[in-house]
């Protein structure tokens, strides 16, 4: 479970998307500027608050293009599964990380059957985009248990 970032790079031969998740703002500037600086023509989409897209803009002193929103849960929401299941549930681009995986792992953690580092490495085979932070899931997790202690 060792990233091979160049391996990534070279398995691409058609046109296609790539994803690269930060999980801290500098780093995710820092790439935005790299980019930029690249002249590749690319297009970039960064998913957080339209706060932290602003930052990256503007650290790469670029003009934001757009904003979509995400409006959280709606309606009849009685039936979903709790917060911490959805948070991870929903990390993955193409939902390919289910709701049982994610609260079976949640329920381990919490028991001390796995670690957040563990569960996370599971919960991130199955993310088949690439989108899935394991950095913000750990961080999920850690809360998850800490709200039962």
């Amino acid at each position: 479970m060792t990233p091979d970032f160049e391996a990534v790079i070279a398995g691409l031969d058609t046109t296609t998307t790539a994803a690269a998740v930060f999980d801290n703002r500098p780093a995710a500037e820092d790439f935005v500027k790299a980019v930029k600086e690249a002249d590749l023509g690319l297009n970039i989409n960064i998913s957080t608050s339209i706060d932290g897209a602003e930052r990256c803009c503007h650290a790469a002193d670029l003009c934001r293009h757009s904003v979509g929103y995400s409006l959280e849960f709606e309606g009849k929401t009685e039936h979903l599964p709790n917060e911490d299941v959805l948070k991870l549930a929903t990390m993955c681009g193409h939902g390919m990380v289910s709701e049982s995986l994610a609260k079976k792992m949640i329920d381990w953690v919490k028991e001390g059957r796995r670690t957040p580092e563990q569960a996370v490495s599971y919960l991130t085979r199955f993310c088949s985009c690439g989108v899935f932070n394991p950095a913000r899931g750990k961080r999920i997790l850690e809360e998850a248990r800490t709200r039962t202690k």
